[in-house]
């Protein structure tokens, strides 16, 4: 399976001020511009080959400079804009707040239910992300996402297996935040699972053949055993 790194682009104004993007194109700022020079020794040793982007900004120009710096090419994807929040896009989350408690609420706790005034719902973004992906799932070459909050988000549910009911994402000030990636591997075919569960049967049934204790099944997570 491949490995997926996934990026969400340096800060820009909106995200210093808290408020909402959407599909707005916004420039880095300096802070945004610093964190993407930083963030090229941290992602170099991945084996990306592959950058794929939203065509807007900040993604855009996040995926231009980290392909150059990289040696990889940049490939525009229409299915990764970023989450159409409609007439809630350049307004601070305090203000919907304000405005629309109730809704910002369910929002918060639910937001695959809501959709703002003439924007796009999170179950929405979910087919475009699934069906931009699918073709990258399937050749074994590592690549990078670069994708703007709350989309980001939303890839890393799809990716982590998620279903579509579970999706949450976190609204403020995400990409001021040092830490702008996290890596993924691309979900298993049923058919590895099959596999899995098979051999998973066969070494319990060999274990009390032998008299010892069946296999315990161990979760990971985080690289620890948990």
């Amino acid at each position: 399976m491949p490995t997926v790194v996934l990026i969400r682009p340096g800060c820009t104004d909106f995200d210093r001020d808290e408020r909402i993007q959407g599909t707005l194109d916004l420039p880095l700022n300096e802070k945004g511009e610093e964190q993407v020079k930083n963030l090229v020794s941290k992602i170099e040793d991945f084996g990306i080959e592959t950058i794929i982007t939203s065509s807007s900004e900040p993604a855009l120009s996040t995926s231009a400079q980290l392909g150059e710096n990289l040696g990889v090419p940049v490939k525009e994807k229409a299915g990764l804009k970023n989450l159409n929040q409609g007439l809630w896009q350049g307004l601070e989350y305090e203000e919907v707040r304000r405005k629309y408690p109730k809704l910002f609420k369910q929002w918060a706790e639910s937001p695959e239910t809501v959709c703002p005034p003439e924007g796009e719902l999170a179950s929405e973004a979910v087919k475009r992300v699934q069906k931009t992906l699918q073709k990258y799932l399937k050749k074994k070459q590592n690549f990078a996402i670069v994708a703007s909050e709350p989309l980001a988000s939303i890839i890393s549910n799809v990716l982590r297996n998620n279903k579509e009911e579970q999706i949450s994402f976190e609204h403020n000030g995400r990409s001021c935040q040092d830490e702008l990636f996290e890596i993924l591997e691309s979900p298993p075919k049923k058919s590895d699972l099959t596999q899995v569960s098979s051999d998973d049967q066969s070494l319990q049934k060999g274990a009390h053949e032998d008299n010892e204790p069946p296999l315990q099944k161990v979760a990971v997570r985080g690289g620890q055993i948990k």
